[in-house]
């Protein structure tokens, strides 16, 4: 388990670093990473999962690529992921 964690949120970081420099794969991978994040939000991995959401802010702020402004569906999709995770983390921490 620790070294699946682990991996996730190397990906993650990496992910993170490679979406300001407008690698369309990474904020892609971003995208899956913020799904993965709600889940460790709503089990109760609360630590890993805000690292998840700090690495996933930032990737979706500084890419160029969701801050286009003629595609209004992409800024859309990022609401909703981030209404996701931060959502999976009011019903994990009320769980616990």
């Amino acid at each position: 388990m620790q070294l699946g964690n682990i991996s996730v949120i190397l990906i993650t970081f990496t992910a993170m670093l490679l979406s300001v420099e407008a690698f369309e794969y990474a904020i892609l991978i971003n995208f899956i990473s913020s799904v993965v994040c709600a889940c460790y939000a709503y089990s109760g991995a609360h630590t890993t999962a805000l690292f998840l959401a700090w690495c996933n802010v930032h990737a979706f702020i500084f890419s160029p690529l969701v801050n286009v402004t003629e595609q209004p569906s992409v800024k859309l999709l990022v609401l909703f992921l981030l209404s996701l995770m931060f959502g999976a983390f009011g019903i994990g921490a009320r769980r616990n």
